[in-house]
């Protein structure tokens, strides 16, 4: 899931690129919730992971974001499409971006990648900056500790169209901000449970921002 698993498809494709190449397919359901002192807030996400491999190369689709990816020296390169959902990013706006990134590959089959996105289309225009960090810990037993986050600076013109805290200022400025911890349980057959707890920033409209707590617990079906 994008706001949970950010980019989990796209850790194991160095390894399919790299050896036999095999696809892949998985899908998460999972309840979010978000703490503030304003109040907290829940929603049910379900995400669909997919990555089929080539000669030249992968297709991908990871939780509303699709495209081609290529091996690159210490990674890989994606270039893609985007639906940004309303909820997830804090944008209050649904809207369609084209996504380009590099991730450099971490120990223990994680990743860090940092990219480029630019609206497409001409409602709420402007352009961002991502990043999203999945970093496996240790294993405790049979449960996989990992480090997981995501964040985005937006440029003024996106603060501006968005109505967000500080759009009158120049440069980039940060529009969300997460950090969770997660534990991975293997349940019967191809289920895991998944359950994180972190923290979570975002701009909101009329120059305001919500800071607080974010919890996960969810459930994965992975193809084997």
């Amino acid at each position: 899931m994008r706001t949970t698993l950010p980019l989990c498809l796209l850790l194991i494709s160095g390894t399919c690129l790299a050896e036999a190449p095999q696809p892949s397919l998985s899908v998460t359901t999972a309840v979010v919730t978000h703490q503030t002192d304003f109040g907290s807030s829940s929603q049910l996400q379900v995400g669909v992971s997919a990555l089929y491999p080539t000669r030249y190369g992968a297709a991908y689709w990871q939780d509303g974001e699709g495209g081609w990816l290529l091996p690159a020296p210490g990674g890989w390169v994606s270039l893609g499409a985007a639906f940004e959902p309303v909820w997830s990013l804090g944008s209050h706006a649904s809207q369609s971006l084209g996504v380009a990134r590099y991730g450099l590959d971490l120990p223990n089959d994680g990743t860090l990648s940092v990219g480029y996105a630019s609206r497409l289309g001409n409602h709420n225009p402007g352009h961002l900056l991502v990043a999203s960090l999945d970093a496996p810990l240790t294993m405790l037993g049979r449960h996989k500790l990992s480090l997981v986050g995501w964040a985005s600076l937006a440029d003024k013109t996106r603060r501006q169209s968005l109505d967000h805290q500080n759009q009158a200022q120049d440069g980039w400025q940060l529009e969300q901000g997460n950090l969770l911890l997660v534990v991975s349980h293997p349940l019967s057959g191809n289920w895991y449970l998944d359950a994180g707890v972190g923290s979570h920033w975002q701009a909101d409209q009329n120059s305001h921002h919500t800071a607080g707590w974010q919890t996960l617990l969810g459930v994965t079906w992975e193809m084997k």
